[in-house]
């Protein structure tokens, strides 16, 4: 069997998946989440074969979930899911190392067949997702610069805070941190993505799909 943990922050979702999922004879869904600390949670108790992670969560988003799993949990697989087909949200799902990349408005098999794939250790992208890629490699000036890498992972943390309109007494609050040291990581992010504003953090994080619209 092929256990897995689906994460999603909308309910009805994850339930849609749960349920396409577990009609397959060789999967079984182990658990489910609604954000990336969850997410981290359910795969240290569940050590499961492949994680389906929703690139939009609140307070740890798909992408900062994907880089942790990587470092925590290397052996295990994770397929990002998303309504995102454009450059900046594949490149940094690439360069973090996503074993897949699900466009929630594929054919309903897709994911399916994504499971499957990267659990017999190859890998599966949807075909525009794969087709931008390809694109990227016959024209590397196409790819935007991806700095989103160049960010430590508490700093995508408070980006993400700073973007979901936390104050910097409530980021510091959630992450156990004092207000000048998350004072000290915004002006850092602002420097390393060249942001004279927090207008500009919303409309990167928007970007690079860390909040929803």
């Amino acid at each position: 069997m092929i256990g897995a943990v689906i994460a999603d922050d909308h309910g009805v979702v994850r339930e849609g998946i749960r349920r396409l999922l577990e009609a397959e004879d060789d999967i079984e869904v182990f658990s489910e989440a609604s954000d990336g600390r969850e997410v981290l949670e359910a795969v240290a108790k569940h050590q499961p074969q492949v994680v389906i992670l929703d690139i939009t969560m609140p307070k740890l988003g798909g992408l900062e979930t994907l880089q942790r799993l990587r470092t925590a949990h290397p052996g295990v697989k994770v397929i990002l899911l998303s309504v995102h087909s454009d450059p900046p949200h594949i490149q940094s799902a690439v360069s973090l190392g996503a074993d897949g990349y699900v466009l929630k408005n594929g054919r309903v098999s897709e994911l399916v067949s994504a499971v499957r794939a990267v659990t017999k250790g190859g890998s599966y992208f949807s075909p525009l997702v794969a087709k931008e890629i390809v694109e990227q490699l016959r024209a590397p000036e196409r790819a935007s610069a991806e700095p989103f890498s160049v960010l430590s992972s508490r700093e995508r943390e408070v980006l993400q805070l700073i973007a979901e309109g936390l104050s910097a007494k409530e980021i510091a609050s959630e992450l156990g941190i004092s207000t000048k040291t998350v004072e000290a990581h915004r002006t850092s992010v602002m420097r390393k993505l060249g942001a004279r504003k927090a207008t500009e953090l919303v409309r990167y994080a928007l970007r690079h799909g860390l909040i929803e619209p």
